[in-house]
């Protein structure tokens, strides 16, 4: 555990929850049973800069998760800053980037939460993308489950924001490997169920 990493979280946590929620008052969290107590890596669908905190406010982790990000945020000299201290692992998606799932796995087999966005970006309502294979990659490598959870799209100020939190599962049978094309096929089943869950928000 980094300590500098989870005396900043839990300093900063109560300030961005109040400032959230005084533009959303409304929360609702269905599935927290669903989390598991040791590692695990935390996929969710993808459409506003601010669904990481939401992600964090749904599941109330204990220390903050570690976090996979695009590294033109890291460009921004304060950003880049603020972004490492909260746990950030920076990944040059135009690269095959080993150093960054390198530290990614370290991180995991440590003992830490790993939040990944499949998706890979942000998409807005009504759009669709491809999901990418890192998180299925991770966790079959890492030996840890998947938890999915579907967070609201529309994000308009004061209005309702829901998350559900799926069961945790295990995209690959330990001991068993999937070829590259298998892994794509795993990573578009694993959006699949995360707007299924968002189907329940909706009936």
């Amino acid at each position: 555990m980094n300590f500098f990493r989870t005396v900043v979280y839990y300093l900063i946590y109560p300030i961005c929850r109040l400032a959230f929620f005084l533009v959303h008052p409304v929360f609702h969290v269905s599935g927290r049973e669903n989390i598991p107590d040791g590692p695990y890596i935390l996929c969710c669908n993808h459409s506003s800069g601010s669904d990481p905190f939401w992600v964090i406010f749904a599941v109330r982790p204990k220390k903050v998760f570690r976090y996979l990000a695009k590294i033109e945020f890291a460009r921004t000299p304060v950003v880049n800053v603020l972004m490492r201290a909260f746990g950030v692992i920076f990944v040059d998606r135009g690269h095959h980037d080993t150093a960054a799932m390198d530290k990614a796995r370290a991180d995991i087999r440590g003992g830490d939460q790993m939040m990944i966005f499949p998706e890979g970006t942000r998409v807005k309502p009504g759009r669709e993308v491809k999901a990418k294979c890192g998180a299925i990659v991770l966790a079959s490598e890492c030996g840890v489950p998947i938890l999915p959870m579907y967070l609201t799209k529309d994000k308009k100020l004061f209005r309702p924001i829901r998350a559900v939190i799926g069961k945790p599962y295990d995209p690959i049978p330990a001991g068993e490997t999937r070829t590259r094309e298998e892994m794509k096929v795993l990573a578009a089943e694993l959006m699949d169920e995360i707007y299924r869950l968002g189907e329940t928000v909706c009936a």
